[in-house]
């Protein structure tokens, strides 16, 4: 299953990061999301290799971006980031369900025309309005490789990305006064069938520790697959 889920995201994060292969890594960049955890990161490590955790650090500097290693347990990668400098910041979990509810939600899909009412529901639910501009843009350029969708109320948004038997649910958000009225859980459901109807095998989506959205995510009937904890300098 984690050999699914990770070409998800790494698809997804180069949709909207740069992209930098390393020798045994992926790096992701994009400076004008200021250091957004999940789209600037090393991720996808396979050996130990100091040289390109080094070259990463410098392109990260370069970016004025906050350096993010993910090891996906791999203590080895952890004790050697410890060694130089990295300290522990956060755990990011991936979960997967693919039992669908009864009915399904309406969600309205995004389209070049409104791609604005897309990124005002994403800034104002992530707090990110200096975002705007940039965000705009890789919508405008990835409308036929993500489908972008808002609830009907205009509150709250998601982005969904397939590959091979998978659809990945990311940039999950609900504007603050709407929060707690079961919207974002409405696009969730939307997404379920979503993965019926493509006749994919299973949804998938990952949150990161510090969220405090395990148990949320859990009561939803989503389950636990792994997780990758997240370095940092």
């Amino acid at each position: 299953m984690i050999s699914k889920i990770e070409p998800n995201d790494a698809g997804f994060t180069g949709i909207w990061s740069d992209t930098i292969k390393m020798d045994c890594g992926m790096l992701f960049l994009n400076p004008k999301l200021a250091d957004d955890i999940f789209f600037n990161k090393l991720s996808s490590v396979t050996c130990i290799d100091e040289k390109m955790v080094e070259t990463s650090v410098e392109h990260f500097q370069k970016n004025h971006c906050i350096p993010y290693v993910y090891s996906s347990n791999y203590p080895e990668l952890e004790n050697m980031l410890e060694k130089k400098g990295f300290v522990y910041h956060d755990t990011q979990h991936a979960l997967t369900k693919n039992t669908r509810p009864q009915k399904k939600p309406d969600a309205i899909k995004i389209t070049h025309d409104t791609i604005d009412t897309w990124t005002g529901i994403f800034c104002d639910a992530y707090d990110c309005h200096e975002w705007s501009k940039t965000v705009s843009s890789i919508l405008e350029k990835s409308l036929d490789s993500v489908d972008y969708f808002v609830d009907k109320s205009h509150s709250t948004c998601v982005a969904l990305y397939e590959t091979g038997s998978v659809l990945g649910l990311y940039c999950l958000g609900t504007i603050p006064s709407k929060r707690n009225h079961g919207m974002a859980s409405l696009l969730i459901n939307f997404a379920l069938h979503e993965v019926h109807s493509r006749h994919l095998e299973f949804l998938m989506l990952e949150t990161y520790e510090r969220d405090n959205l395990l148990e949320f995510y859990s009561k939803l009937g989503f389950q636990k697959v792994y997780h990758k904890k997240i370095y940092t300098i």
